[in-house]
């Protein structure tokens, strides 16, 4: 069961150096994330993960892609930015206003690094049945939250990103994805780099805006 450490070691690194993660040490993630609950045991995720020339393929692919401008879509479509409800609206202004305070002038570096994938040595994509239910979704949450504190326990840093599924197509290129699978999520990871950008931190709100205990 992952301490208290753990959970609060963990945070989104999202810049990594060249070294790579291994085999084993993937394999590894992976088993330990399976461990996620699951509703009826369905287990809805199939994993898909690109190393070494392929995540260079990956890479050139989304930096050309984004440069020329190409407009993004996801297989799964997240909220439009007027369709948020006004509580994570709240948080996500938060969000905004402290990554813009905390970069000033520098804030390019952080569009940078999404564009290279955040040079990321293993790229993992999450994919689950086109036919789900929302309770799938949430199990593949929970997986994907097991694979970020399975990694923390290797010494291996990650970070979930809508980024990395922006543009389907450059990974139904490299992967064989069937058609019947839509691909939910991806997570980025490897060792961080020691770029400012991995000094960002967020906050979370004070437990008492979101906990309502009755007795």
């Amino acid at each position: 069961m992952p301490s208290q450490d753990l959970l609060a070691q963990r945070h989104s690194a999202r810049s990594f150096s060249n070294r790579p993660v291994t085999r084993d040490t993937l394999t590894a993630i992976i088993t330990q994330a399976q461990l996620a609950p699951s509703w009826e045991n369905t287990q809805p995720w199939k994993v898909y993960i690109a190393t070494g020339e392929a995540t260079t393929r990956l890479r050139q692919s989304h930096f050309q892609r984004h440069n020329q401008g190409q407009k993004s879509w996801t297989e799964v479509m997240p909220p439009k930015k007027s369709e948020w409800a006004a509580f994570p609206q709240e948080n996500l202004d938060a969000w905004r206003s402290n990554m813009l305070g905390f970069f000033g002038s520098d804030a390019g570096q952080f569009a940078d690094v999404q564009k290279d994938l955040f040079n990321a040595p293993a790229l993992v994509y999450l994919t689950m049945p086109q036919k789900s239910s929302a309770y799938s979704a949430y199990d593949l949450g929970a997986f994907g939250y097991g694979i970020l504190l399975a990694a923390q326990e290797h010494g291996v840093s990650g970070v979930p990103a809508y980024e990395l599924v922006r543009y389907p197509e450059e990974i139904h290129q490299e992967f064989d994805i069937p058609a019947d699978q839509a691909i939910f999520m991806g997570i980025a990871l490897g060792y961080p780099s020691d770029s400012k950008v991995n000094a960002l931190r967020t906050k979370r709100r004070p437990v008492t805006d979101i906990l309502t205990l009755k007795h």
